[in-house]
């Protein structure tokens, strides 16, 4: 065999040898995996048991605690309310209404706060209304057609009409002592 051969066939079986130590390296930690699945399943299931014993040991015990303490919680509960809770009430309602702008706010106050414009437009809208009717009315009176609507539509109106009659008055010569007695009578 040559020198050459020689030299690569060392180098060959260093690389193998070197290739096989990786390998094994590599493989440690997959066989102590495998070693360690058993252990891992044995203590898994006794954590398990333990649980269990230490849930069955203390249900009885936390409702135990829980019956004795919901009546001492209720107690405080009422003593709270009976005695701290109205001040604090008083406390807050008072500082509420220093804070507030527009005043106390009693519910009667906003009522009558919230009534008043609704009041004022009705009033308002019955004044117009009253007003409206003592126009029409007193236009009738003084067109001469308070009794008879149907002659009055006939006459016509307006101050031609006016005039027509006021002539026709005077022709027949009642017409001033009626004008007289009409103004005496205020309309």
């Amino acid at each position: 065999m040559s020198v050459l051969s020689r030299k690569r066939a060392a180098e060959a079986e260093a690389e193998s040898a070197d290739t096989r130590g990786r390998v094994q390296q590599l493989a440690w930690p997959t066989a102590l995996a495998r070693a360690g699945v058993p252990m891992t399943k044995t203590a898994g299931m006794a954590a398990r048991d333990r649980a269990r014993r230490t849930a069955t040991w203390a249900a009885p015990r936390v409702n135990g605690a829980r019956a004795w303490t919901a009546p001492r919680i209720e107690q405080s509960g009422l003593a709270i309310r009976d005695t701290i809770a109205p001040k604090i009430y008083e406390t807050l309602t008072a500082t509420a209404r220093r804070v507030d702008v527009t005043g106390p706010r009693v519910v009667d106050v906003t009522a009558r706060r919230r009534r008043w414009p609704e009041v004022v437009a009705g009033t308002a809208m019955l004044v117009a209304a009253g007003a409206a009717a003592a126009v029409v009315l007193r236009r009738r009176k003084n067109d001469g057609t308070c009794g008879a609507p149907a002659e009055a539509a006939e006459a016509g109106t307006g101050p031609q009409a006016a005039q027509a009659g006021q002539q026709r008055a005077d022709a027949d010569g009642s017409g001033a002592e009626e004008n007289v007695s009409r103004q005496e009578r205020g309309g």
